[in-house]
């Protein structure tokens, strides 16, 4: 990645700047270097994975707080993860695959998928990018993309820019440029979609409870434990990861987290029968799922802006659907260029 100076300030530049670094946005990453194109992946938290980030424990010991598992039918998705598995990225996980769709989670845990896909991009952690300034550089015929953070301190110059951030955050990104009212259109009509959701990790001694449990009119959507994924195994304990319902979320979104946390222990004891050992503190998803748009395109391109989005919003509203809207953006990239 090169760098242009303005005045005392020196800023690095790239073929294409892609805002969040979730599956779409790693996955965008991944295929656009691979097509030659430098590219700088840019994400507000410290590392990758968005909702398929992992939370680290102790030691070398972590869990899947967000996406447990993906779930695949797709060709393309199903040739695609064949692919990681055999970089041992992923596995499948055979006891929750049917006849039409197979599970999937990355090894050791899920943000192994996305820091693979993102490895051969420049990767700018803890930075919210807020404003998008259109720039037209002395040497060069056709304009560029200054990134600026919400300090407005300038970040990247890009040629095209990919926001893969859930379609509120999107939405408040794209607002700061007039140019980009089509586009803020389309991640403003997604922002009134969403669930949030509460999750939390705890551990039981073993047991031989099922690895994915989904109790019916309970506040807990569902139970999956951790350390059944494969290569995970742990013999010692059983540690889980409990998410809340959507609607039992909405109505306790700002509650106190210790009443959180002891309504989630108390729950999940009571429906499992066993005595929680330790637990960790609950994390609020709050932008945890996207309702399926149906009757678009599965990304959006604005090929006078060189500006595009990707991301499950825009289509499925699963992880699955994030994979396809990044394929699919990246497809008419190259059909474009």
């Amino acid at each position: 990645m090169n760098t242009l100076s303005t005045g005392h300030t020196h800023i690095p530049t790239t073929d294409i700047a892609i805002i969040g670094a979730g599956l779409a946005g790693s996955l965008c990453a991944h295929l656009l270097s691979q097509m030659g194109q430098s590219v700088c992946l840019i994400d507000k938290s410290r590392g990758s994975g968005g909702r398929a980030s992992s939370k680290r424990l102790e030691g070398n010991v972590s869990c899947d707080l967000g996406l447990p598992y993906i779930v695949i039918k797709h060709p393309d998705t199903i040739q695609l993860f064949k692919q990681l598995t055999e970089e041992h990225i992923a596995a499948p996980w055979k006891q929750l695959s049917h006849e039409n769709e197979q599970a999937f989670v990355g090894v050791p845990r899920m943000s192994a998928i996305t820091r693979y896909w993102g490895q051969n991009a420049k990767f700018i952690t803890g930075t919210r990018i807020h404003h998008l300034d259109q720039i037209m550089p002395q040497d060069e015929t056709e304009s560029s993309w200054l990134l600026r953070d919400d300090k407005y301190q300038p970040v990247v110059i890009a040629k095209k820019i990919i926001i893969t951030a859930p379609a509120p955050q999107a939405a408040s990104i794209l607002a700061s440029n007039d140019k980009l009212a089509v586009l803020l259109l389309r991640a403003n009509q997604a922002s009134s979609s969403y669930q949030s959701q509460w999750s939390m990790w705890l551990e039981t001694a073993p047991s031989d409870l099922n690895a994915l449990l989904e109790p019916q009119n309970s506040l807990i959507k569902r139970m999956i434990k951790d350390n059944y994924k494969p290569m995970r195994q742990d013999e010692k304990i059983d540690r889980w990861v409990i998410q809340t319902d959507p609607n039992w979320t909405k109505q306790h979104l700002d509650a106190d987290k210790e009443w959180i946390t002891q309504t989630l222990v108390q729950t999940f004891a009571d429906i499992t029968e066993h005595r929680v050992l330790k637990h960790g503190e609950p994390h609020r998803w709050l932008l945890s799922q996207f309702t399926e748009n149906k009757g678009n395109k599965a990304f959006a391109w604005s090929p006078e802006h060189n500006v595009g989005l990707a991301g499950d919003w825009l289509y499925q509203g699963d992880a699955e659907g994030a994979v396809l809207s990044a394929m699919s953006l990246v497809k008419q990239i190259q059909d474009t260029k």
